[in-house]
């Protein structure tokens, strides 16, 4: 009789699993309604019941199993964030715009023909991507972190060794058929992910210990930070420090020796810029304009007599005219307060920073441990850049080769959706793991 009823649950509990999508929950589901079902058997035997007559009770108890299988479809079917998919369109839409009025407001500039058509290519492929990272199950990358870091490190290496090419007198790119990718700027994304899935992995954890261990997650957080201090891809290494260390800090809980880390990178920081007297230059006519106004201080001076010009209104779609160098990388949001004035300005800085609050609020959303990681990681990522976009409308800020996430032009979309791709695969994931789970 014992055996008869498992065999009836286990059919049962086949019925209810039929109607959930979330495999990774089937097991769950399984225990939990076993358990419920022994208890209202167990409930019923006491009152002088058969097992039989238990059992059907049970049966009668808990429903039927199609309609609870749906129900539980609905909680643990997968979640999609449309509000930080709404801001993703959001700032496509804005780049375009702004592409748009520098097409309109540009004497004839072969370099800037089709402009927004091209970049229109770029977002469409961006989007691409990000709709494949989207279904990409985050949990097959933290088996694949070490393979993931590996990569970053022979990115790094074909990108120097392997294009001959010298775009902006750096060695950083990859050349096929005209087309160019940036792989030392994209590789500070691949090593945060990489090492939020060697970090959490129970692997890492089991295989060392103490103050092996420790080393160990030095070593790996230090090397592409050395390797960008090599090749003096500053930028990079800036964003990639600021978002490394929070990561380890977050995940390791040793706040003494990120502090120290923190220290010794802003004291050789400080002791390169003082020896580098072209770099010394730029953050002094970053601050004072009027110090080599025609060298070092000229872009600062434009922007800030862009911003002080454009009123609330703007000079209009297409009004700001050719004046301003790099309206569609560097400067882009600059452009965008001379067209579209204060009041789109605005508009746009609270737009940005109601994106990087909702890309950091997933965090909290996420059970497992290393989709938390990641969406910190990719999210600190992103909003390490796009306050950088923003700070530059102080016309304090020192000008360097960060673009603008999804705004300015280039291939370095492609990058950044990926990003948001993956983030919002982790989140549609969030009701589809056990809560028991953890990272292995």
């Amino acid at each position: 009789m014992m055996e008869q009823s498992k065999m009836n649950l286990d059919k049962y509990l086949d019925k209810v699993c039929a109607e959930v999508r979330a495999k990774g929950m089937h097991s769950e589901i399984r225990e939990e309604l076993s358990g419920h079902f022994q208890d209202l058997m167990l409930e019923r035997q006491q009152l002088g019941a058969t097992e039989d007559e238990a059992q059907q009770y049970a049966v009668a108890q808990m429903g039927d199993p199609q309609v609870i299988g749906r129900d539980l479809h609905k909680i643990h079917k997968p979640r999609i964030p449309w509000g930080l998919l709404t801001g993703v369109m959001l700032l496509s839409g804005v780049s375009l715009l702004g592409m748009g009025s520098i097409e309109a407001g540009t004497s004839f500039n072969p370099a800037l023909s089709d402009l927004m058509m091209r970049q229109t290519v770029y977002i469409i492929l961006g989007i691409a991507v990000m709709t494949g990272m989207y279904f990409v199950n985050f949990k097959l990358l933290q088996r694949a972190s070490g393979f993931i870091y590996a990569a970053a490190l022979m990115a790094i290496v074909a990108s120097l060794l392997l294009g001959p090419e010298l775009i902006n007198g750096n060695r950083r790119y990859v050349g096929f058929m005209g087309f160019y990718i940036d792989l030392v700027g994209y590789s500070p994304y691949i090593f945060v992910v990489a090492l939020a899935g060697i970090w959490t992995s129970r692997s890492f954890v089991l295989k060392w210990s103490g103050r092996t261990r420790e080393l160990a997650e030095l070593a790996l957080l230090l090397l592409p930070a050395v390797i960008y201090a090599a090749i003096r891809s500053l930028p990079e290494l800036v964003v990639y420090l600021a978002v490394s260390l929070t990561l380890y800090v977050w995940i390791t809980r040793r706040w003494v020796t990120a502090g120290l880390m923190v220290i010794t990178s802003l004291s050789g920081g400080a002791i390169y810029v003082w020896n580098n007297m072209n770099l010394r230059d730029r953050i002094i006519g970053a601050l004072d304009h009027n110090y080599m106004a025609n060298g070092p201080g000229y872009l600062n001076g434009v922007i800030y007599e862009a911003i002080t010009s454009a009123g609330w209104r703007g000079f209009g779609f297409g009004g700001a005219g050719d004046g301003m160098p790099y309206a569609y990388s560097d400067l882009f949001p600059v452009f965008l307060v001379q067209c579209f004035g204060w009041a789109g300005g605005l508009l746009f800085i609270a737009a940005v920073g109601w994106f990087v609050l909702k890309m950091i609020s997933y965090t909290r959303a996420v059970r497992d441990t290393y989709g938390r990681m990641l969406i910190l990681a990719l999210a600190l990522m992103l909003a390490i850049r796009l306050a950088y976009g923003l700070s530059i409308l102080s016309g304090r800020m020192l000008i360097t080769a960060i673009p603008f996430p999804f705004l300015s032009y280039g291939q370095h979309v492609f990058i950044e959706f990926a990003a948001v791709g993956l983030l919002m695969g982790v989140y549609r994931r969030k009701d589809m793991l056990p809560a028991a789970q953890v990272s292995s």
